[in-house]
């Protein structure tokens, strides 16, 4: 009985695929995009209106 384990996991293990690698998937987020800050004059309205 021994031997007939022996010979399954052999033969399992000759027939058995090789790994597939993938290559790696690109990203499906969209790309950030820097945010564009307002002029600094308008901020110097605001401060002096408070």
């Amino acid at each position: 009985m021994a031997k007939e384990i022996r010979n399954m996991i052999t033969s399992w293990i000759e027939v058995a695929p090789a790994l597939i690698v993938y290559p790696h998937k690109p990203s499906n987020s969209p790309s950030l995009e820097p945010i564009a800050e307002e002029d600094d004059e308008e901020f110097d309205q605001d401060d002096s209106q408070s």
